[in-house]
């Protein structure tokens, strides 16, 4: 693919990505509000057997068994912030062990707390909540001084992070879809990925013309123009007249002009010569050293002729010149 992820390249020591391509509307999780925070866990049972003094415990967090999710929302104080309540739960086991280290006990017990933040949270948003990260368990014995009960208390650490998202249809700067690059496999007996896009090309935002300009800019009009497209062995072509002033002319019925598939010609009015152009999926430029285009749906497409007289055209995608002219 032309563009591919990753960072900027650096210029003058200051990063420098390419201009955006087109704006893409995407559905995504927009996230309103975030924060992190830590919160100890902590609660106790009655022992199940008589602890002799002196006893040691020791106690450890049970795998995959630590969460948090949301449990509801407080009042609006001001607008669009509330109390977003969560609840934090992990389960644990432990073991009691007297002074000459045999086993007194075991145990098994789940310690949780329902916490709350105040967030952004404006109606339609909905809350995620996640473990980041868990400490050590600690846990010892102690005597309710009331009752005269031992219990077994236990206590963990948890960091968690809560964010308030909502599902929305996001206007961003793009450089249009995301392309794969092949595997290295051992050979196969078919493409992958195919030659084909991976996604349906997307629509220009103003319909798609086609302009044949003069060297000194005007236009050339009263030219027929047509666009042959094949798509799943099915040919289909359209043709258009430039207009009378500007040589433009519109192909709004195809929404975009398609690279590997559209292939456009006309004849030229002076020299009587068809010039046949098939759109690239991707071209170089006139730029030292040649940067690379991806012209998978372009919105315009101009021929101009390089010089009075001459046969040939220098062409233009989106604006941005192929490297070489074509020659009837």
């Amino acid at each position: 693919m032309a563009i591919k992820p990753g960072k900027c390249p650096f210029v003058n020591g200051e990063p420098n990505c390419p201009p955006y391509t087109e704006k893409d509307c995407i559905e995504v999780l927009k996230v309103y509000d975030q924060c992190a925070a830590e919160e100890l866990l902590g609660g106790s049972i009655l022992a199940p057997v008589p602890i002799p003094p002196g006893s040691t415990c020791t106690c450890s967090v049970v795998p995959g068994s630590a969460v948090c999710f949301f449990a509801g929302f407080g009042d609006f104080n001001p607008p669009y912030y509330r109390p977003v309540k969560v609840v934090n739960r992990v389960s644990i086991t432990g073991e009691i062990r007297d002074v000459n280290g045999n086993l007194v006990t075991t145990y098994t017990t789940t310690l949780q707390a329902l916490t709350q933040a105040f967030m952004w949270a404006p109606l339609g948003t909905l809350v995620q909540c996640q473990i980041l990260d868990v400490g050590d368990c600690e846990c010892g014995v102690v005597t309710d001084p009331v009752t005269g009960d031992q219990l077994i208390w236990s206590q963990v650490k948890v960091c968690k992070e809560i964010q308030v998202k909502a599902l929305v249809k996001l206007l961003v700067p793009s450089y249009g879809f995301c392309e794969l690059d092949p595997c290295n496999p051992p050979p196969q007996p078919f493409v992958c990925p195919p030659d084909e896009p991976l996604y349906p090309p997307q629509r220009c935002q103003s319909p798609p013309v086609i302009t044949l300009l003069e060297a000194i800019g005007t236009g050339i009009p009263n030219v027929d123009v047509t666009l042959t497209r094949k798509v799943d062995g099915t040919t289909v072509s359209i043709t258009k007249k430039t207009a009378l002033l500007t040589g433009i002319a519109s192909f709004a019925e195809v929404g975009g002009f398609a690279g590997g598939l559209d292939t456009i010609s006309f004849t030229d009015p002076i020299t009587a010569k068809t010039i046949t152009f098939p759109v690239p999926l991707e071209f170089t430029d006139t730029a030292t050293p040649p940067a690379v285009h991806d012209s998978t749906t372009v919105c315009t497409i101009t021929f101009q002729r390089t010089a009075i007289g001459l046969t040939t055209f220098n062409v233009f995608l989106d604006t941005i010149q192929l490297a070489t002219p074509i020659d009837p």
